[in-house]
């Protein structure tokens, strides 16, 4: 079956966040490679099962089936070379509502949570929200890469009760070595840290190797963690809530579940359960497919900045498909450069202060689009940055 990844799909007045916000704001001929979500289609086998089950013209309850454990310990042992058991694993919707569950019912308001900064804007909100203590580690960045700062890391992690993972690294891509989550284990241990991860864009590595779990690291991880995974990035269906988190202590796991129940968290979106069956059976092929195209998408923005617009400097990371993007050799700040790229360019951004103050100075750029609306945006900011060029904003810091 032919993959279509270049077929244009018009989402406009579906009630999407990231099109019809923009749309009501700004008018019909904005793009925005904005919010985390592709504008490519999910296989064609998750599609004809969800016409299926909607053809049915019945939504009543569902079940989580005896299959449906199994099939997800599988995908991991398939994609990521990890092993865990079927009753490890505990539904929820959303990664976030799981972190904020922990967040609330684990800690305390005395209790420190540690992030890697900039970060995705929801895990700082699930700490400040829920009234406990941030501790930020800011990654460090110099000459287009991120590093940990293993030091600064262990001062947090001192007076840290939970650390928050976001791996591969939202905004940033950074993807964690296998050295870099052996450090961040072994400080964890030292210090008694409880690591919640979320890899939800695990499926977009491209450094070569397969994802790593850091609970796959040591035992202490293994039995203080809880990794939330989802398919909502890999398959494009955010919109149907489904995650699944991997708990190997036991204790934990029981309070979680008993947690979920007390907030009547059950019964799963009457399309999520076949959605998800679809994709971890039958989405292999569509996805490395998709993990060439989005590669491929990659290095066209690497490119084209590199050869029409040198005053931004992409990240040179290998996760996610989010770009992240420097500007701070410009004579602009963030509220001008917003304000040309979505009057001029027409084309909005997530911007670097929603990650907090360690992203000042980039935007993050969706490339999960297809090719030729990738294109058609990056000839829009060509040639803002012409006109910006001309009014004299463009200039490499001295």
């Amino acid at each position: 079956m032919e993959i279509k990844f270049d077929q244009w799909v018009n989402r406009i007045g579906t009630d999407s966040a990231k099109w019809d916000v923009p749309y009501s704001k700004y008018g019909s001929d904005i793009i925005p490679l904005s919010v985390a979500d592709m504008d490519l289609p999910a296989p064609q086998e998750i599609i004809e099962l969800l016409n299926e089950r909607n053809r049915l013209g019945i939504y009543g309850y569902t079940i989580i089936s005896d299959d449906y454990y199994p099939l997800i310990t599988d995908y991991f042992k398939r994609h990521y070379a990890y092993y865990a058991s079927p009753e490890d694993i505990v539904f929820c919707p959303r990664i976030i509502q799981a972190v904020s569950i922990y967040i609330r019912e684990f800690t305390t308001e005395n209790d420190t949570i540690c992030l890697f900064t900039p970060s995705y804007s929801p895990m700082l909100n699930a700490v400040l929200l829920n009234n406990r203590k941030l501790s930020q580690c800011p990654l460090v960045y110099y000459n287009q890469k991120y590093h940990i700062d293993f030091k600064k890391l262990e001062i947090c992690f001192s007076h840290s009760d939970v650390f928050i993972l976001i791996s591969p690294h939202n905004p940033t891509g950074l993807v964690f070595s296998i050295q870099d989550l052996n450090r961040i284990a072994l400080l964890a241990e030292k210090y008694h840290v409880f690591i919640i991860s979320d890899d939800i864009h695990a499926d977009f590595d491209f450094s070569g190797e397969k994802h790593h779990i850091i609970s796959s690291i040591n035992h202490y991880v293994k039995e203080h963690s809880i990794i939330c995974t989802s398919p909502s990035k890999t398959f494009n269906l955010a919109g149907l809530e489904i995650s699944n988190l991997i708990i190997h202590n036991h204790l934990i796991r029981n309070k979680f579940n008993r947690l979920l129940q007390q907030l009547g968290i059950h019964n799963p979106n009457y399309f999520s359960i076949p959605a998800i069956k679809a994709a971890y059976r039958n989405g292999d092929v569509w996805l490395r497919e998709l993990q060439q195209y989005i590669f491929e998408n990659k290095q066209l923005v690497k490119r084209f900045f590199t050869a029409h617009i040198p005053e931004l400097d992409v990240t040179d990371t290998t996760g996610t498909y989010l770009v992240w993007v420097n500007y701070s050799c410009l004579k602009i700040d963030e509220q001008l450069l917003k304000h040309w790229l979505l009057h001029l360019a027409r084309v909005e951004m997530s911007w670097g202060s929603d990650f907090g103050e360690d992203g000042n100075g980039f935007f993050r750029m969706n490339i999960a689009v297809p090719r030729s609306c990738l294109i058609s945006c990056l000839n829009r900011i060509k040639q803002t940055f012409l006109l910006l060029k001309k009014e004299g904003y463009c200039y490499a810091a001295q």
